[in-house]
C-alpha cells in the first residue's frame, strides 16, 4: 500500500476542463488552415506554393542573417550558430543510433512575451508547425499527427496559465501504421528504402517527449528517448499507462500521440516502468526496449552517460554538417527543396565512412547489405585492390537506405577515389579528407560542373579554383571564359 500511495500518476491534459477547450479552439483553427491549404491546392495546384514542411537551410539562413546583421561577433549570431550545430548534431546521432535505443539532451526554447511564442535559436516552433500543414494526398494518418503537434506546442503555454509548471508535460509519438505499411510492402516488393516521413518503420521505433517549464524565465526544456517499438508495443504503453492512472485502452496510436499528459516523473523513469510491462508480457528480459540477457543490470543512468558520451564522439561531424549546410544557405543556384536531400547524403556518406571502419554499427545505422558491402570494400583495400574497392563503395553508397529524411531519388552527391586526378586538385585548393563531387550543380562563377566538399563542409571548384575553406572565401586565380 504505501508504493501506490508514493506511484507517481499521470493525467490527460484533457480533462481539465479549461484546457481541454483551449487546445480544441488551437486543433479547430488548425484544422481550418489545413482544409484551406487543401482547397487552395484543389483549385489550381500549379498557382499555390505551400511552405516546405522540412527545410534544411532554415536554421543556416538565419545564422548568415545574424552574421550580415549583427557580425560574426555578436550573441545573436553565436546563438543561431549554435542552434545549427544541435540541429545538425540530432540529425547525426538520430541517424548513428537509427535502430537503437537512445537518450537526447534537453534542449532550451526561448519564451517571447511580446509574440506569446517559444523560439528556437531564433526560430518559431509555432511557425514551423504551421508550416507543416499542408495536405498530404493519401496519408490522413500522418495530417492528424501535424495538427496534434500544432496543438502540443500551444498547450505548454496553457499548462503555465493553469499554475501547473512543476508537472512534465509528456507526448508518446509511435511509428505510423502508414509507415510500417509501406516500409513492409517495399521490402516485399525489393523496392529502395524510401524515407518514411522520419519515422523507423524497421523497428516502429517509439519516440516520447518531455517538456518541463522553467518558471523564472519562462522558457521550456524539451528532451526526448527513443526506443525500438518491437516489443514496446501500442498495447505495451497503454498497460504502462493504466499502472499510472490513465486509461487508454481506447485509443489508437494518433489519439494517444495528440493526448498529452501531465506527469510527475522523467523520462527514464518511464522507459524503466516500459521495459518492466515488455519483460513481464513477452517473457524475455527487456532494457531500453531491447532483449538483454538474463541477470543483465539495468542501468538507466548510466545508459544517460552513454548517450552523451556518444554524442560528444560525434561533434566533429555534427560541426561538418553544419559547415555544409552554411555553404548551401549562401548558394543561391540550390533550392530550399533540394538541400534537405543534399545534407542527408552528406550525412550518409560520413556515416557509412565510420561504418566502414567499425562494421558492428553499420546494421544499426542502415542494413545487413550495407554491413556486407562495407565489409568487400575492407577486404579490397587490404589486398590492394584500390580502384575495385572505390567502385564497390560507390555500389554501397547508392544501394544505403537514407536516414529517413528524404524520400527517392538522388541528391548527386558521390564519393571521390583519392588516386584521381580531381582528387590533387582538390586538396590542392585546400579540401581535406572525405572528398565528395556535385555531379548535378554547377558552380555559381564558372558555371562548370566541378564542385568538391570535404568531410568538414569545405567547398571548392576545380573549374575555376574558388574555395571557401574554414568560412573564408577564396576567388579563382584563373580567368574562366564562358562560351556564348
Amino acid at each position: 500500500m504505501a508504493e501506490a500511495a508514493t506511484r507517481p500518476s499521470y493525467q490527460f491534459v484533457d480533462h481539465i476542463p479549461e484546457l481541454a477547450a483551449a487546445r480544441l479552439q488551437e486543433r479547430l483553427s488548425g484544422q481550418i488552415l489545413l482544409e484551406s491549404r487543401r482547397e487552395q491546392r484543389n483549385i489550381n495546384p500549379e498557382s499555390v506554393i505551400m511552405p516546405l514542411e522540412i527545410d534544411a537551410l532554415s536554421t543556416a539562413r538565419s545564422v548568415l542573417e545574424a552574421a550580415a546583421t549583427y557580425g560574426e561577433a555578436s550573441n545573436e549570431y553565436a546563438q543561431r550558430h549554435k542552434g545549427l550545430v544541435l540541429d545538425c548534431q540530432r540529425l547525426v546521432t538520430e541517424w548513428y543510433r537509427k535502430k537503437k535505443p537512445e537518450y537526447f539532451p534537453a534542449v532550451r526554447h526561448m519564451f517571447d512575451a511580446e509574440k506569446q511564442e517559444f523560439f528556437s535559436h531564433g526560430l518559431s516552433i509555432r511557425q514551423m508547425t504551421e508550416n507543416a500543414l499542408t495536405p498530404i494526398t493519401g496519408d490522413a494518418e500522418e495530417e492528424a499527427r501535424r495538427l496534434n503537434e500544432r496543438v502540443e506546442d500551444a498547450t505548454p503555454q496553457l499548462v503555465r496559465g493553469m499554475g501547473a509548471t512543476a508537472l512534465g508535460i509528456r507526448t508518446i509519438s509511435e511509428c505510423t501504421d502508414k509507415a510500417i505499411t509501406s516500409y513492409e510492402s517495399d521490402m516485399q516488393h525489393g523496392k529502395k528504402h524510401q524515407g518514411y516521413r522520419g519515422y523507423v518503420p524497421e523497428i516502429q521505433k517509439v519516440m516520447i517527449r518531455d517538456i518541463r517549464l522553467d518558471t523564472e524565465s519562462h522558457d521550456r526544456f524539451e528532451e526526448q528517448i527513443g526506443l525500438p517499438g518491437i516489443y514496446i508495443t501500442h498495447e505495451i504503453i497503454q498497460m504502462a499507462l493504466r499502472r499510472r492512472g490513465i486509461g487508454a485502452e481506447n485509443m489508437n496510436k494518433t489519439e494517444l500521440h495528440g493526448a498529452q499528459m501531465l506527469v510527475q516523473d522523467s523520462l527514464l523513469q518511464f522507459a524503466e516502468l516500459l521495459d518492466a510491462v515488455a519483460t513481464e508480457q513477452w517473457c524475455v528480459n527487456v532494457f531500453m526496449g531491447e532483449v538483454v540477457p538474463d541477470g543483465f543490470v539495468k542501468n538507466y543512468v548510466g545508459f544517460k552517460e552513454e548517450a552523451l558520451q556518444r554524442q560528444s564522439e560525434l561533434k566533429d561531424i555534427a560541426d561538418g554538417v553544419a559547415s555544409f549546410t552554411l555553404r548551401l544557405a549562401s548558394d543561391d543556384m540550390i533550392s530550399g527543396l533540394e538541400a534537405p536531400t543534399m545534407v542527408e547524403e552528406f550525412v550518409k556518406l560520413q556515416l557509412l565512412e565510420i561504418a566502414k571502419g567499425d562494421n558492428t554499427v553499420a546494421e544499426q545505422m542502415f542494413d545487413a547489405a550495407t554491413a556486407l558491402g562495407l565489409r568487400e570494400v575492407t577486404f579490397l583495400e587490404s589486398i590492394g585492390e584500390y580502384e575495385r574497392a572505390f567502385e564497390r563503395m560507390g555500389q554501397v553508397e547508392q544501394a544505403a537506405p537514407g536516414g529517413g529524411f528524404c524520400g527517392a531519388g538522388s541528391c548527386g552527391i558521390v564519393g571521390v577515389s583519392e588516386l584521381s586526378g580531381e582528387a590533387g586538385k582538390a586538396h590542392s585548393l585546400g579540401l581535406g579528407s572525405g572528398l565528395m563531387y556535385d555531379t548535378v550543380r554547377s558552380c555559381p562563377g564558372c558555371r562548370r560542373k566541378n564542385v568538391y566538399y570535404d568531410k568538414k563542409g569545405n567547398k571548392a571548384c576545380t573549374g575555376c579554383d574558388s574555395a571557401q575553406i574554414n568560412g573564408k572565401q577564396k576567388k579563382p586565380t584563373s580567368q574562366v571564359v564562358l562560351a556564348a
